[in-house]
């Protein structure tokens, strides 16, 4: 491809044909011959094969959450027997922008190396290359473009916001909550026995123990915290009025699955196309997270199956507003042992949400965790 000068060549030697025609000057003619024999030999060196080059690039890390730093160290290494010429060199860096470095000539085994910064500002994958090598010839009259085989990406996950999780003991709404809802299970551990009191459940009286003592004894059990914790993202596209709303919507979803699993609780997310459980279910969900859509597909989670019976849940439904379709059917579906907590991110919660989080900021999802779940309002950074 002939640059700006490689151009203006080209036109300068044509008009000097043209004058040598009309004026019959020999000179002329031998000026526009070596014009034209200079634009020959600007083509013929760009169309020299490229000396064989090795491209090593080191994310570090791969894996960054939005907002986090990640940088990329670049080397390019002359593999071949030739001396290499000089080089423009354009790192595309995802759909954005780019890193250019300006490549001296190599000779043989000779490497150049450079590190830039990825940007994290948003969630997904950052492709990195394949690198774009320019050579122009020395006259810079011709220019051609190579690629360097080799890509690599950076993968930006959701931020996450702490979020401690309640026990039996909590003092806030939703601990209080488990701790009534503990008393009524009937699979929970044997504790010890005592006497009957008006008021206690009829289903833990001990009827062979009361029939040798003559009064009623009541089984009395160890009460237990929560055995999961099952996160709803609700990717429906009508439930969020902009995509800020979705974004945080996601970041919730992480925080929680990301907080259960820091308090021991075997957590599992579900999603349009998506049920992720087991030991790995925080890594993974944050990979997924990463690369979720809005789409138009309602979300159930009782699709795939339950992962217990027995034993304290909560279900947790990150969606946009408290009416939405994900609430209703997250109800109409939860077991007798599940919680359900509602996070809202495009609204303030609904009055009709029993458990219901602000989540139209990440400061107010902390707070309003916090006050739900433990009965504060300090946040944490």
């Amino acid at each position: 491809m002939l640059t700006r000068q490689g151009w203006a060549t080209l036109g300068a030697a044509i008009a000097v044909f043209v004058s040598a025609r009309l004026f019959g000057l020999i000179e002329l003619y031998v000026l526009g011959s070596a014009l034209v024999l200079l634009l020959a030999l600007a083509v013929m060196a760009s169309l020299r094969a490229l000396p064989r080059l090795e491209v090593r690039r080191i994310p570090r890390p791969e894996m960054v959450s939005v907002g986090e730093p990640s940088t990329v160290e670049l080397s390019v290494a002359n593999a071949s027997h030739r001396r290499t010429p000089k080089l423009s060199l354009w790192e595309p860096v995802g759909n954005s922008g780019g890193a250019a470095m300006q490549m001296a000539p190599l000779r043989t085994g000779d490497a150049v190396a450079a590190t830039y910064r990825v940007p994290s500002d948003r969630r997904g994958v950052v492709e990195l290359g394949p690198i774009r090598a320019e050579r122009t010839d020395i006259f810079g009259l011709c220019r051609r473009q190579h690629f360097l085989p080799g890509t690599a990406a950076v993968l930006v996950v959701p931020e996450r916001v702490p979020l401690g999780f309640p026990t039996i003991g909590s003092s806030g709404r939703l601990g209080e909550h488990l701790r009534m809802k503990s008393w009524g299970q009937t699979g929970s551990e044997f504790h010890s026995q005592r006497e009957y009191v008006p008021g206690d459940d009829l289903r833990r009286i001990n009827w062979k123990s009361s029939a040798r003592r003559g009064d009623l004894i009541v089984r009395e059990t160890a009460l237990e915290g929560l055995q999961r914790c099952t996160v709803v993202l609700d990717s429906m596209a009508s439930a969020y009025p902009d995509d800020d709303s979705f974004e945080r919507a996601v970041t919730a979803a992480a925080s929680v699955v990301a907080g259960a699993t820091a308090a021991a609780i075997p957590a599992r997310l579900v999603a349009p196309g998506i049920d992720l459980r087991g030991p790995d279910v925080a890594h993974e969900s944050l990979r997924w997270l990463a690369m979720v859509e809005m789409g138009d597909d309602l979300v159930d989670h009782t699709i795939a199956g339950r992962t217990r019976t027995d034993g304290l849940g909560l279900l947790v439904v990150v969606t946009g507003t408290a009416d939405s379709a994900a609430v209703a059917t997250a109800r109409a579906n939860s077991g007798p042992d599940d919680t359900l907590m509602v996070i809202t991110t495009a609204d303030a919660p609904a009055a009709g949400v029993r458990f219901a989080v602000d989540g139209t900021s990440l400061e107010a999802l902390q707070l309003s965790w916090s006050r739900l779940v433990v009965g504060t309002t300090a946040v944490t950074g």
